[in-house]
């Protein structure tokens, strides 16, 4: 699986995430968040993040090659498997705590962010292999 975006949307996606937190924290403590747009303001958090989450992970990287597609692909896998463990934990504290709605609560946005994580930590890790396979 190739990456779709430019290279620079990696950046971009970071910068929308880092600002898709903090801002509404900024509004929240100069009073522009309040209980009638409350609603709308975790919309477009939710939104912004799932948004900034496809754009780091879809975009290309800029020396990208077979072994960052099976990256890709691979992350998938893994944030897969992290996220039917996380399920089933957050179905059985639901059930411990007789509220099994809480487990659907974001489930779409972890699995972006498991893959993003994924997918960096397999990146950096086929960096430094590189990195001392050229040094022996």
């Amino acid at each position: 699986m190739n990456g779709i975006l430019p290279h620079y949307c990696r950046i971009l996606g970071y910068v929308i995430l880092i600002l898709s937190v903090f801002v509404p924290i900024i509004m929240f403590l100069s009073g522009r968040i309040d209980d009638s747009n409350l609603l709308l303001v975790k919309a477009s958090v939710k939104l912004f993040v799932w948004f900034a989450l496809f754009m780091i992970f879809l975009a290309r990287q800029k020396q990208e090659d077979d072994g960052t597609a099976k990256i890709r692909l691979k992350s998938i896998y893994y944030a897969i498997y992290l996220l039917g463990i996380y399920y089933i934990v957050a179905l059985i504290i639901g059930f411990r705590h007789e509220n099994i709605e809480s487990a659907d609560s974001n489930i779409a946005i972890l699995y972006m962010v498991f893959n993003v994580v994924c997918m960096e930590f397999f990146t950096q890790k086929q960096r430094i292999d590189k990195i001392f396979k050229n040094k022996k």
